[in-house]
């Protein structure tokens, strides 16, 4: 049913609601997106992790149109809460707004005093009446500062209280004039910059060499391989139902993800052939390291260091600002020189 908001329309639009081709549009005119806000991680995630979910996501459009101008991807759970849709499986949620929204600016000329599309959105959202717990959210996109705030002001409307807080920690590398990979080692205190050098010259001597996968698909069972290789049960890929989802998951997402958006470097010498293998994504603002796995039988070359040296290294030879290391707060990102941004989410009670 759609529903006027002001010059709006807004209503529930399940995935399926929404052409590719609005998707990409509206994510085009959403310049801090992250990659995990391509339509094919949503896609991957309610074919291999959609049972028991309902998608109750909601749209917002021009009357006269139907252009699309905002889209919010929900699910409700088991236990009946609306959460971001896609969300337990993806280190940052999805929200797409345009940027010509109508709002209008406070005195400040920063803070928005209102907001067309977020505020339309975080009506309908709290006209549900269900309690409401939206994850992963980045301070750092403007979309989600956005709806932040929409819901804020509609909850205060409707006189129920919203909590802000931080989740969780996503350490990440400012690379903001950073030419070069020892532009960034030379940041780090004396100790760490030797070790991560000392590591790399220890790979070269024991011929290491990457190469990038040309076929995800073809190259996804090497690489569960060597994940399940590092991780164990205490990974993605364990032979129980869940790790069969996770392993749809990415075969669904390898096959629909554009291009440029999935880079995996793979790791290989004479000794151990191909003994370790990194994902990492690519959006406008950073390059983000996703996952890896490594053999433990090349412990000793330390695939980890490596695999962040190649990935800071294509960071900075595409001029991104970030090297992102995504949630999680390990020790090891934070000896490569990361700092911390931190991972938001708001909550609404029914």
């Amino acid at each position: 049913m759609t529903t006027p908001v002001g010059s709006l329309a807004v209503s529930a639009t399940p995935l399926a609601g929404v052409s590719e081709e609005e998707w990409s549009a509206l994510l085009r005119s959403n310049a801090t997106a992250s990659a995990f806000s391509q339509r094919a991680f949503h896609d991957a995630w309610w074919r291999a992790h959609g049972n028991g979910a309902e998608d109750v996501s909601i749209a917002a459009r021009k009357p006269e149109s139907g252009e699309l101008l905002g889209y919010l991807p929900l699910m409700r759970r088991p236990d009946g809460i609306i959460y971001s849709g896609a969300t337990l499986h993806i280190d940052y949620g999805t929200v797409l707004l345009t940027p010509d929204s109508g709002s209008t600016r406070s005195t400040d000329g920063v803070s928005p005093a209102d907001d067309a599309v977020a505020d339309a959105l975080a009506d309908a959202l709290l006209a549900r009446h269900e309690p409401i717990h939206l994850m992963r959210l980045r301070p750092a996109d403007q979309s989600h500062a956005r709806m932040v705030a929409a819901i804020q002001r509609a909850a205060n409307r409707a006189g129920r209280t919203a909590t802000y807080d931080a989740e969780e920690p996503a350490p990440y590398i400012d690379l903001r004039w950073i030419r070069t990979l020892d532009d960034h080692l030379d940041r780090l205190d004396k100790k760490g910059r030797h070790e991560i050098r000392r590591k790399v010259r220890r790979g070269e001597a024991a011929g290491v060499e990457f190469r990038t996968s040309e076929d995800l698909l073809a190259d996804l069972p090497e690489f569960i391989r060597l994940h399940r290789a590092r991780w164990g049960d205490r990974g993605l890929f364990t032979a129980t139902p869940k790790g069969a989802e996770e392993a749809t998951f990415m075969r669904e997402l390898f096959a629909r993800a554009s291009g440029d958006t999935i880079t995996m470097l793979m790791a290989r010498n004479e000794e151990f052939g191909t003994f370790a293998a990194g994902l990492f994504l690519r959006d406008a603002g950073a390059i983000r390291y996703w996952n890896a796995g490594g053999d433990a039988a090349a412990r000793a070359l330390s695939p980890g260091v490596l695999l962040f040296v190649q990935g800071v290294t294509l960071a900075i030879s595409e001029g991104r600002e970030q090297f992102d290391f995504l949630r999680g707060n390990e020790a090891y990102k934070y000896e490569c020189g990361a700092v911390d941004a931190q991972v938001m989410k708001i909550g609404v009670s029914a």
